[in-house]
């Protein structure tokens, strides 16, 4: 992920870690280990913030002075997708299992959830407008759903024909 200033790149990766590098050097500012493959990382529009999901069933929050998360969310199944509004007011999580899958808002101060809500097997994409309005989210279950910030009943959802891999919400 890179931020829209173009200054900072985040990376997660397979040896359980999560990377931030200044677009001026291909030595990481800094890097954490999570425990588990990072699936999914997030940045906030001016770099401020990173969002990460792992496999290790968890979601973080890091400012990008220090490697040491602001937080950590145990969602209690593999989190597959992460995304984070513009100025990182909002993180949104996706968590996949067969049985039951979550998509998560959080405030950017609290590792307590705003929400979540329930939805078949792995959700496998999110994703939050710019301004964290909405958000939008698929997965396993065949369907797109869209979200107002400020409830966890999906505004709408629509029955695809078949998985849903990725989704993609506009700025506004």
């Amino acid at each position: 992920a890179i931020s829209a200033d173009g200054e900072y790149i985040a990376a997660g990766s397979r040896d359980y870690k999560v990377y931030l590098f200044d677009k001026d050097s291909s030595t990481p500012l800094w890097n954490y280990t999570t425990g588990g493959d990072v699936e999914s990382v997030a940045i906030s529009a001016d770099g401020e913030y990173i969002a990460a999901g792992s496999d290790n069933d968890k979601v973080y929050l890091f400012d990008k002075d220090s490697s040491t998360p602001l937080w950590s969310y145990t969602a209690g199944d593999s989190v597959r997708s992460v995304a984070i509004s513009a100025d990182g007011e909002y993180i949104v999580a996706g968590s996949s299992s067969y049985y039951s899958s979550n998509v998560y808002l959080f405030d950017k101060d609290s590792s307590t959830p705003l929400w979540n809500y329930t939805i078949g097997a792995y959700v496998l994409s999110v994703d939050i407008s710019a301004d964290g309005e909405y958000i939008a989210a698929g997965g396993y279950d065949r369907k797109v759903y869209l979200f107002d910030k400020d409830g966890s009943t999906p505004l709408w959802s629509y029955t695809t024909g078949d998985r849903v891999h990725s989704v993609a919400i506009s700025a506004d």
